[in-house]
């Protein structure tokens, strides 16, 4: 059977939760499956980005710190993602974790199909909570996003 490589955008939601074990249902005892979990972090404010002159070193310097700061922070998320997997019988060399890093809400959708494309991952998985018809008619979310722009992958949407 060809291998799937599967990519899980991870947060701290409910939804997650239920994408995450929809995965490891799916996953169980298939060596064939591969999993690359998927947290979104949101870029530096833009004075960490648009660094000029004389405060170039001191700007990088906090740049950095506060990117790792975040990653710290948000690895709670991918190393439950992680244990969840486990738990069903997913090898530990079959999953691997990335940060994706977000300019903004409108390009999140792009940035993990980029890094679906480049870790050769064949299907997105996503977790979508329920809205009430009204949320619906006011928010995007990245789910519907995905499925609009994600050609040449299978996207799985979990609600």
């Amino acid at each position: 059977m060809k291998n799937r490589k599967l990519l899980v955008v991870v947060d701290e939601s409910l939804a997650t939760r239920k994408a995450l074990q929809y995965v490891a249902q799916m996953a169980a005892g298939r060596p064939h499956f591969r999993v690359c979990l998927a947290h979104s972090l949101l870029a530096p404010p833009r004075q960490l980005v648009e660094l000029r002159g004389a405060e170039k070193g001191r700007l990088r310097a906090y740049k950095s710190g506060w990117i790792s700061a975040r990653e710290i922070t948000e690895q709670r998320a991918l190393d439950r993602a992680n244990v969840v997997l486990r738990q069903s019988g997913i090898a530990r060399g079959a999953i691997e974790a990335h940060f994706c890093y977000l300019v903004d809400g409108t390009r999140a959708t792009k940035e993990i199909l980029a890094l679906a494309r480049a870790r050769r991952c064949d299907t997105v998985v996503i977790g979508r909570r329920s809205l009430s018809w009204l949320g619906e008619l006011i928010n995007t979310h990245p789910a519907e996003e995905l499925v609009r722009q994600g050609k040449g992958f299978t996207i799985w949407v979990v609600e």
